[in-house]
């Protein structure tokens, strides 16, 4: 068995086990048809679409296609774990906890940046869309907090950036990914998620866990969901 490399480096290519197309295009599909639906029940049927459908739809959806993709993209997992190059146990809480440190650093950078160039602070219109919505509809507070980083780091770190990290390597993974990430968004905060996705990427490509880019993820919505309850 193979030892668990506890020093990643960035720099060395992903790789995925076979029937990459079928397992990894799944997923992407289901997270569009959970994402869509809601919108052709609009136009068909806007009786059925009460706040109660809308977040029970969300959050069934979303736990089934992470269950679902979870199952597909188990052989590149095992596969990570065979070839040595996962962090061990220490080491992953470690990158947690860095990846949180510098995610925060490198937004309040974003954030400096965009201040600098509008003139004036920018509030993230996403953010306050999400706030307003979780306090109309309760129960999406799980798919903001948990099921959507789940999901995306699926995704937008294991299937697109490690698909590209194949090939490409780190850094054309990580803007391919990072500029596809912030625009799925659709927010007025693109260097933020820039910055965001940064962490992301650099957290998993020395862990090779997606564990840690889905703790640090969800951190940031937890505690974006607290301050603005708070306030």
């Amino acid at each position: 068995m193979a030892t668990l490399n506890s020093n990643q480096s960035i720099n060395t290519r992903f790789s995925m086990a076979p029937n990459i197309r079928l397992r990894h295009l799944t997923p992407i599909l289901l997270y569009a048809f959970v994402q869509l639906f809601p919108l052709v029940i609009r136009e068909v049927r806007p009786e059925w679409l009460t706040e109660t459908f809308i977040g029970l739809w969300m959050a069934i959806g979303f736990t089934v296609t992470i269950v679902l993709s979870l199952l597909l993209i188990w052989p590149d997992l095992k596969q990570y774990k065979a070839q040595g190059v996962q962090s061990n146990l220490n080491d992953t809480v470690k990158w947690i906890g860095l990846g949180i440190l510098m995610q925060y650093g490198l937004v309040i950078v974003a954030n400096l940046i965009e201040t600098a160039i509008s003139g004036e602070l920018v509030e993230s219109m996403n953010t306050q869309t999400i706030a307003d919505m979780v306090e109309v509809i309760p129960l999406m507070i799980l798919p903001v907090i948990l099921l959507g980083p789940i999901i995306e780091e699926i995704l937008f770190r294991h299937i697109l950036f490690g698909n590209l990290n194949v090939r490409f390597g780190f850094w054309i993974a990580f803007a391919v990914s990072s500029i596809l990430f912030a625009l799925i968004h659709q927010d007025n905060r693109f260097l933020v998620y820039i910055a965001m996705s940064f962490a992301f990427s650099y957290a998993y490509a020395k862990t090779r866990r997606l564990i840690v880019p889905i703790a640090i993820h969800a951190f940031n919505n937890a505690l974006v969901m607290l301050v603005l309850f708070l306030m």
